[in-house]
């Protein structure tokens, strides 16, 4: 596979995928509507995949694509369906090889009721229905998203909206993008596979994790509040806000979790980073 295009190139995943893909001798093109520093083997392509006819121009010459479909704007669904439809379509009528999409856990689900979850329903149908090569990663809530309670880790306290011996699924963003490479050098599955840490984790155990890192007690509470409520701190819209209140809602109402064991089948030493890997290899890092 000559070139790989990465849509979301400045994102969280997107970031990290482009640099390993270019370390590892691929050529990248990088979509973004705000392009990042150049490197070596990685072309920046500036484009707003909302509209079709960029969406082609800049799959032009891509033997692969990973997609991440975006939540922004106003009508961060909207745009959701939008884009990942014109990528989709631009990848096709390109003859790609290869387009790995990445939605989340429960995405083939459809009534969850949380509309982060249920938008990516009808796109993942539409890429397995479009004649292309594909493979589908469905991971859970990112180990990264503790990077905003740091802070209050190291004060000795962390909170969620639940309690503290609910599980739920938890992906690193880094092996996200360990199995993206692996899988474009597999070539395509027709599959989707739920990639997160087998069994899950809980509030309790971030707490105890967090305190075996610190080497000081760090204490799990339930936020005693609505999901909204505990949301409305966030540096978000009020549309994203309403979003992830909603997913939140689905985790205390089901047990969010999947079958993990296809991914380490198909990825033969695949490994998943637990928790204390994250916040010894990651989160704090060099304490």
């Amino acid at each position: 596979m000559d070139t790989i295009a990465v849509v979301g190139a400045t994102g969280n995943v997107g970031s990290r995928l482009v640099a390993r893909l270019a370390g590892g001798g691929h050529h990248v093109t990088a979509i973004s509507r705000n392009p990042g520093e150049p490197a070596d083997r990685v072309e920046w392509v500036q484009a707003d995949l909302a509209d079709a006819d960029q969406a082609i121009d800049a799959l032009d010459g891509a033997g692969g694509v990973y997609l991440t479909p975006t939540l922004s704007g106003d009508e961060p669904l909207v745009a959701e369906t939008s884009v990942t439809a014109n990528v989709i379509d631009a990848a096709a009528k390109h003859g790609v090889s290869h387009v790995i999409l990445h939605t989340a856990l429960d995405a083939d689900r459809g009534d969850t009721g949380a509309g982060i979850l249920d938008n990516k329903t009808p796109i993942e149908r539409a890429l397995a229905s479009a004649g292309v090569g594909y493979t589908i990663l469905r991971p859970g809530w990112f180990l990264q998203n503790l990077w905003a309670a740091r802070d209050y880790l190291e004060q000795g306290v962390v909170s969620m909206p639940w309690p503290g011996d609910m599980v739920w699924a938890a992906t690193d963003i880094n092996d996200i993008v360990t199995a993206a490479v692996a899988f474009f050098e597999l070539g395509p599955t027709g599959r989707a596979f739920n990639i997160h840490i087998p069994g899950g984790i809980t509030g309790q155990q971030i707490a105890d994790a967090a305190t075996a890192t610190l080497g000081r007690d760090v204490a799990y509470y339930e936020a005693d509040v609505s999901t909204r409520d505990y949301v409305d701190g966030f540096p978000i819209s009020d549309v994203h806000k309403d979003l992830y209140a909603e997913l939140f809602d689905y985790f205390r109402s089901t047990t969010y979790l999947g079958d993990t064991a296809p991914i380490t089948e198909a990825l033969e030493g695949f490994t998943p980073r637990v928790l204390n890997q994250f916040l010894s290899e990651e989160l704090f890092a060099g304490n």
